[in-house]
């Protein structure tokens, strides 16, 4: 069998301080290091223009995406993100979906998270009301799932997944 000829989204490259260097270059942490004191922002080369990013630091350096700017990296980017109103989560940002802290979400579903045996609550009396509330957008099961799917990056499939994802 012949041996795949790598695509340019193979490996991320980026642009820092005149200088390109690979995800993979034992460079790239001096580089970052240097971009994480410098107010000029380092570009991730998916695509001819380039997209602007930010260094986080960590345990080590880290390029993280702009906010927003997913949807301006190549669809094969590791930063690509699609708009979160072309996905179908943009109706549920906000509502069913609230991000209370970086990376921390509070999901409201429209189906219970847990289910007990036993007797049914009984019913109240019904009153008169003087006001109606729309009750907020939930999500669906459905719709559960394709968030932590793409939460997870399960959605996504790079050289590295060769051979480790099957049906078997």
């Amino acid at each position: 069998m012949g041996q795949a000829i790598p695509s340019p989204m193979d490996i991320q490259r980026f642009a820092i301080a005149g200088s390109e260097f690979d995800a993979d270059d034992p460079r790239l942490q001096e580089a970052l290091a240097l971009a994480y004191e410098s107010p000029q922002r380092p570009r991730c080369l998916c695509c001819p223009e380039g997209v602007e990013m930010y260094v986080a630091r960590h345990r080590q350096f880290v390029l993280k995406r702009m906010p927003g700017s997913g949807g301006r990296h190549h669809p094969g980017c590791p930063s690509y993100e699609p708009d979160a109103h072309q996905s179908g989560l943009g109706e549920l940002l906000g509502e069913a979906v609230v991000e209370s802290s970086p990376g921390c979400f509070e999901l409201r579903v429209s189906f219970p998270w847990s289910r007990v045996a036993g007797r049914a609550v009984p019913r109240g009396e019904a009153q008169d009301t003087a006001e109606v509330a729309v009750g907020r957008r939930r999500m669906t099961l459905r719709a559960l799932m394709h968030f932590l799917f793409q939460s997870a990056g399960f959605n996504r499939w790079s050289p590295a997944m060769e051979g480790k994802r099957n049906q078997g």
